[in-house]
């Protein structure tokens, strides 16, 4: 409230005692006003103070099956030699009856590095034996190394990236299936042999399915 001037007081009023007293309480009232409190920031919530993290996918984990099942109703997919107690993880893989879910023929693809191709199971990583025809796929602790690293193409061929000049691509043997005691159970060698001069239909994979894939593969004339 604005203080009233005395003068303009005397005009209004005609007594000077009521307006000295006028004046008094205008005073009084204006001295014990509260000011307005200044606005406020409405405290942080739990929302906007903790950002929202996203993690990370988790890395497919699958069967490395091959496409065409030969003598093999059940398919072929890459396996460890042995089981349970008899698992030989220094042996070479094998092309082995699929067995959808088994820790022994689960992989990762592009793990832990791109190129990569890691069993979680073990922790290993699945290695050329050596960069050339008739080299076997073993597991070996996961390093970098070209023996490691290998590509897909779009026919679905599993192939070694060593710089060579030959492609090598990952190959089940040719022959029959040979039982493993198992029910039904067949397994045939896996090695790498030279893409161009190699049945297609023993070298091209599905990969990173956990359940067999049930599907004709599609190979070029």
């Amino acid at each position: 409230m604005d203080k009233l001037p005395y003068e303009h007081c005397i005009n209004m009023v005609g007594n000077a005692l009521l307006c000295v007293a006028i004046m008094a309480i205008v005073a009084i009232v204006s001295a014990c006003q509260v000011p307005a409190p200044l606005p406020t920031a409405a405290p942080p919530t739990v929302s906007d103070s903790l950002a929202t993290v996203t993690p990370p996918p988790t890395p497919a984990v699958g069967l490395i099956q091959l496409l065409d099942p030969l003598d093999e109703p059940e398919f072929y997919c890459v396996d460890v030699p042995g089981f349970g107690r008899s698992l030989n993880l220094q042996g070479a893989l094998t092309a082995h009856t699929c067995k959808p879910g088994a820790d022994d023929e689960m992989f990762s693809l592009g793990q832990p590095q791109p190129g990569q191709i890691y069993m979680p199971a073990y922790s290993l990583c699945v290695q050329a034996s050596r960069p050339e025809t008739g080299a076997a796929l073993i597991l070996a602790d996961c390093i970098e190394t070209p023996l490691q690293m290998f590509r897909f193409n779009e026919k679905g061929q599993i192939l070694l990236e060593d710089g060579s000049n030959v492609a090598l691509c990952v190959t089940v043997a040719d022959g029959v299936g040979e039982p493993t005691g198992g029910p039904s159970h067949l397994r045939r060698d896996l090695t790498f042999e030279d893409c161009e001069l190699t049945d297609e239909a023993r070298t091209i994979w599905s990969a990173g399915s956990p359940t067999v894939v049930h599907s004709k593969p599609t190979t070029s004339e």
